[in-house]
């Protein structure tokens, strides 16, 4: 079917065919006046009209020119996306997650110990990982506060120690200082035994002395005897 454009084109030459034979026979006397007119207000009307098909045409063609852009656009937009989806996937299997280089508790003592929560869907491999990790930080969080709770605990120990210490420390010095004030006392009844002890052994001799002399002076006999 052929399109607006070109059946105006075809009747302004049809016109134009008219007019050209109007005038022929005008010059040779055998058209008339009024035919001639009308096919030139046929060809006004007729390029009226091409010149609008033609102006609907140049903007039909923007228009689709326009449409066919921005749907190229748009393909381009989709590749690229399509492209950056192809990517991420490459980079989310190559990607290796923390928790595979996470000690977990042992599946079976997981399974022993775990309460329900922890063990739906266990038949899936991925939801299996994910209960696992949510009860290693459970446990793991547990085990932290007890080991918050033991360091502060230490730290009172420790202070309690620091304090003990500085007491012995404080006795120790104490106990040096009654060791030092009492030298002299020590040597004091150091000689004063030592002079005792002289005395006494003087005194002891005195008496063998004095026992000899008078075993001398009186026989035994006599003593016997008496």
């Amino acid at each position: 079917m052929p399109n607006p454009h070109t059946a105006a084109l075809e009747e302004i030459d049809k016109v134009a065919g008219e007019v050209q034979t109007g005038i022929l026979e005008q010059r040779f006397g055998k058209a008339e006046q009024s035919l001639i007119q009308e096919n030139f207000d046929r060809l006004i009307d007729l390029h009226t009209v091409a010149y609008a098909s033609t102006k609907d045409s140049r903007q039909s063609t923007h228009d689709a020119k326009t449409n066919m852009n921005e749907k190229r656009l748009e393909l381009q937009d989709v590749m690229y996306e399509r492209k950056h989806i192809l990517e991420e996937i490459v980079q989310c299997r190559d990607f290796r997650s923390v928790y595979e280089d996470v000690e977990l508790i042992p599946l079976e003592e997981f399974l022993a110990k775990a309460g329900p929560e922890y063990l739906q869907n266990s038949d899936n491999p991925h939801q299996l990982m994910i209960n696992r990790l949510k009860y290693e930080l459970v446990v793991r969080t547990a085990l932290k506060g007890q080991k918050e709770a033991l360091e502060i605990e230490r730290a009172k120990l420790i202070k309690e120690n620091r304090k003990i210490r500085k007491k012995v420390d404080l006795f120790d010095k104490l106990l040096d200082d009654f060791v030092l004030s009492a030298a002299p006392v020590e040597e004091a009844l150091l000689a004063e035994s030592k002079t005792t002890i002289e005395d006494t052994e003087m005194s002891e001799n005195v008496a063998t002395e004095m026992v000899d002399t008078v075993a001398t002076q009186y026989p035994t006999d006599v003593m016997e005897t008496d």
